[in-house]
Protein backbone atom coordinates (compact mmCIF):
# COMPACT_ATOMS: atom_id res chain seq x y z
CA UNK A 1 0.00 0.00 0.00
CA UNK A 2 1.35 3.31 -0.46
CA UNK A 3 2.50 5.92 1.69
CA UNK A 4 -0.70 8.17 0.27
CA UNK A 5 -3.28 5.51 0.86
CA UNK A 6 -2.37 4.45 4.16
CA UNK A 7 -3.86 6.29 7.29
CA UNK A 8 -2.17 8.74 9.71
CA UNK A 9 -3.06 8.60 13.40
CA UNK A 10 -1.16 11.46 14.44
CA UNK A 11 -2.36 14.62 15.79
CA UNK A 12 -1.86 16.89 12.67
CA UNK A 13 -2.58 14.37 10.17
CA UNK A 14 -5.56 16.51 9.48
CA UNK A 15 -3.10 19.60 8.34
CA UNK A 16 -1.60 16.98 5.83
CA UNK A 17 1.31 15.65 8.02
CA UNK A 18 1.76 11.65 7.15
CA UNK A 19 3.08 9.34 10.32
CA UNK A 20 5.81 8.53 8.23
CA UNK A 21 7.17 12.56 8.49
CA UNK A 22 7.07 11.73 12.13
CA UNK A 23 9.35 8.74 11.72
CA UNK A 24 11.73 10.10 9.34
CA UNK A 25 12.20 13.44 11.48
CA UNK A 26 11.71 13.10 14.85
CA UNK A 27 12.89 9.66 15.80
CA UNK A 28 9.29 7.99 16.07
CA UNK A 29 10.27 4.07 15.51
CA UNK A 30 8.69 2.75 12.31
CA UNK A 31 6.54 0.24 13.70
CA UNK A 32 4.47 3.20 15.08
CA UNK A 33 3.69 5.21 12.18
CA UNK A 34 0.04 4.18 10.46
CA UNK A 35 -0.88 3.11 14.00
CA UNK A 36 -2.69 4.75 16.88
CA UNK A 37 0.54 3.90 19.16
CA UNK A 38 2.31 7.25 17.72
CA UNK A 39 0.32 9.69 19.75
CA UNK A 40 1.22 8.02 22.90
CA UNK A 41 4.86 7.84 21.60
CA UNK A 42 5.07 11.44 20.87
CA UNK A 43 3.24 12.65 23.93
CA UNK A 44 5.47 10.74 25.72
CA UNK A 45 8.40 11.56 23.96
CA UNK A 46 8.04 15.37 24.41
CA UNK A 47 6.74 15.18 27.86
CA UNK A 48 10.57 13.59 28.68
CA UNK A 49 12.34 16.25 26.83
CA UNK A 50 10.32 19.45 28.79
CA UNK A 51 10.81 17.47 32.08
CA UNK A 52 14.66 18.12 30.75
CA UNK A 53 14.06 21.62 29.50
CA UNK A 54 12.30 22.39 32.80
CA UNK A 55 14.43 20.88 34.82
CA UNK A 56 17.59 22.64 33.18
CA UNK A 57 15.96 26.26 32.98
CA UNK A 58 14.98 25.96 37.41
CA UNK A 59 18.14 24.68 38.45
CA UNK A 60 19.62 28.22 36.43
CA UNK A 61 17.14 29.45 38.18
CA UNK A 62 18.53 28.97 41.49
CA UNK A 63 16.30 26.24 42.61
CA UNK A 64 17.67 22.98 44.12
CA UNK A 65 17.78 19.97 42.73
CA UNK A 66 14.29 18.75 44.02
CA UNK A 67 12.47 21.96 43.86
CA UNK A 68 13.80 21.92 40.01
CA UNK A 69 12.37 18.04 39.68
CA UNK A 70 9.12 19.16 41.33
CA UNK A 71 8.95 22.46 39.23
CA UNK A 72 9.94 20.58 35.86
CA UNK A 73 7.61 17.55 36.15
CA UNK A 74 4.76 19.64 36.90
CA UNK A 75 5.29 22.09 34.09
CA UNK A 76 5.61 18.90 32.14
CA UNK A 77 2.27 17.33 33.14
CA UNK A 78 0.50 20.03 32.23
CA UNK A 79 1.86 19.94 28.88
CA UNK A 80 0.65 16.41 28.61
CA UNK A 81 -2.19 16.54 29.94
CA UNK A 82 -2.79 19.48 27.10
CA UNK A 83 -1.98 17.48 24.59
CA UNK A 84 -3.90 14.25 25.01
CA UNK A 85 -6.74 17.00 25.27
CA UNK A 86 -5.84 18.37 21.79
CA UNK A 87 -5.70 14.55 20.48
CA UNK A 88 -8.97 13.59 21.79
CA UNK A 89 -10.76 17.02 20.03
CA UNK A 90 -8.88 16.08 16.41
CA UNK A 91 -9.97 12.19 16.40
CA UNK A 92 -13.34 13.04 17.11
CA UNK A 93 -12.88 16.11 14.43
CA UNK A 94 -11.81 13.22 12.17
CA UNK A 95 -13.81 10.75 13.00
CA UNK A 96 -11.06 8.08 14.34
Amino acid sequence: MAEKDKRSYNILAMEGITDQEYVDNFGVPQELAYTKGINKWLIEDTYNKNVEAEHRKAIKQGRTEEEAMMFAKEVADKGRKDAWRSLSKAQKARGY
